[in-house]
């Protein structure tokens, strides 16, 4: 049963807009794990990320037919779903006979209107899918009923039939490593965001998953609030690999709860440390979880960069978004990370619930007096699976179009402002904060420190410089 695993065709341009010259192509890395555990089970796997390559239909088409693939695998985010049941019409069309299945984040949160929007899809698969895809190319390849798979939804007299769910998978470390060598090109290929690297090669990792907390903007629906995590020794020797076998130079650790671990984080930095290994990396946090030691620590291990989600200046606003920080927290923890010489981001979200003119004010302010070196902005966005999707129209005017909830355009507007505002107040945020003597000083030593990674810098600041200027226009 030879098996294609696919993101879909979805350009640079539709996830970053303006800012396409500084967005990252970074692949899939659910992909990649899902073919290591068909591999590891004797099925023939290609992984096809046409996200990450820039490429269109067209292309995956071909690979997929020269490929021979007699089962198709595509995962989605929920932008991303038309793109995905656009690739599955025209493999049907073409080939009635393969079976193509959708999984991924989107048909997690809303499995049933999912697969009634889009009835190229045979099969969802709903939650964590390793387990599931073995079973499922195993069923189909035997003609077994796939009543007997769990964490499979699919059409069944006129309607849809679930299976029981399937249960998260425990023991991380049972898992083979993902399978980069699947990668065309890889890493040269694959870059990240160009204000979030310092040396090249550079690829990321994901080495826990579940989130324990319960902000009203995310969606744990794939991985559960069940937080499990890849051991050290299974991290260090995935680094290894990349490290030997790659030549990667810089990682990004994309987990939500990667502080959280704090036994596992200081025995890998001081794993790191006693190897002297040639690797910087950066990795996601919260506020609430940093001390000065662990941050000194982290420092000497070769991080460089910590992404705080602040989210707002306001801690009515927090407390409504179910944040369980303090803004008090907020300005220690990148006060310390400052101290540490270690660079902080902060990721913001404009238009809550009860946001007003003076609140988005607010979180300007808060940001432009923090030592902050970064932020990325956002527009609420309300996506299925979050409390957000299911609360949003008591606070304003939600927008439910798949498509448009790309972090880019407005689709919630809080009552008392609009769309336009929104939008003003994500551009003025921006240059406000971007526009400063400090800021331009601080990118000039880390241009200067930063040779690998010096023309998407450049590429990435005229990006900047041109939706600036546009916006202001």
């Amino acid at each position: 049963m030879k098996t294609a695993l696919i993101n879909p065709p979805h350009s640079l341009e539709e996830r970053y807009g303006k800012l396409a010259g500084a967005g990252s192509n970074l692949p899939s890395m659910g992909l990649l794990s899902l073919a290591a555990v068909l591999r590891k089970n004797g099925f023939p796997v290609m992984v096809i990320d046409a996200t990450a390559e820039n490429i269109d239909y067209a292309e995956c088409m071909e690979r997929i037919f020269s490929f021979g693939a007699e089962f198709v695998g595509l995962t989605s985010v929920t932008p991303s779903i038309y793109k995905a049941g656009k690739l599955a019409e025209k493999i049907k069309v073409r080939d009635n006979k393969i079976k193509v299945a959708v999984g991924g984040p989107h048909m997690t949160a809303v499995p049933e209107e999912t697969m009634r929007r889009f009835p190229h899809f045979d099969v969802g698969v709903v939650g964590e899918g390793e387990e599931t895809v073995v079973e499922l190319v195993q069923a189909l390849k035997s003609g077994t009923n796939l009543e007997s798979v769990p964490g499979l939804v699919f059409p069944k007299n006129g309607g849809f039939h679930f299976n029981e769910p399937r249960k998260p998978i425990k023991e991380l470390d049972s898992l083979p490593f993902p399978t980069w060598d699947l990668l065309p090109g890889f890493p040269d290929k694959y870059r990240p965001a160009a204000f979030k690297c310092m040396k090249l090669p550079a690829t990321y990792m994901l080495t826990s998953r579940g989130c324990p907390h319960r902000c009203i903007f995310c969606d744990t629906s794939v991985f559960s609030r069940q937080y499990r995590s890849f051991s050290a020794s299974y991290i260090i020797e995935m680094i290894e690999i990349l490290y030997r076998d790659y030549g990667i130079r810089e990682i990004s650790f994309e987990d939500d709860t990667f502080i959280i671990f704090k036994k596992r984080l200081v025995e890998l930095c001081e794993t790191l440390i006693r190897k002297k290994m040639d690797l910087v990396w950066t990795c996601n946090g919260r506020v609430n979880s940093v001390k000065p030691d662990i941050l000194k620590l982290m420092k000497r291990a070769g991080c460089w960069q910590i992404a705080y989600g602040i989210e707002s200046g306001n801690q009515e606003i927090l407390e409504f978004a179910k944040k369980q920080t303090k803004l008090e927290q907020v300005a220690q923890a990148v006060r310390w990370t400052n101290e540490a010489k270690i660079y902080s981001r902060g990721f913001f979200i404009l238009g809550f619930p009860k946001e007003t003119e003076e609140t988005l004010q607010k979180s300007i302010d808060f940001a432009k007096s923090l030592p902050l070196d970064d932020v990325s902005v956002f527009q609420m966005m309300p996506f299925p699976g979050s409390e957000m999707y299911d609360i949003g129209q008591k606070f304003g005017t939600l927008g439910k179009d798949w498509e448009k909830m790309n972090l880019l355009d407005v689709v919630f507007v809080p009552h008392g402002l609009t769309k336009e505002k929104l939008d003003e107040y994500h551009n003025k945020f921006l240059s406000s904060f971007y526009l400063r003597p400090r800021i331009f000083l601080s990118y000039l030593k880390r241009l200067l420190s930063a040779p690998d990674n010096f023309s998407g810098m450049v590429q990435g600041f005229i990006a900047f410089l041109r939706k600036m200027f546009d916006s202001s226009k």
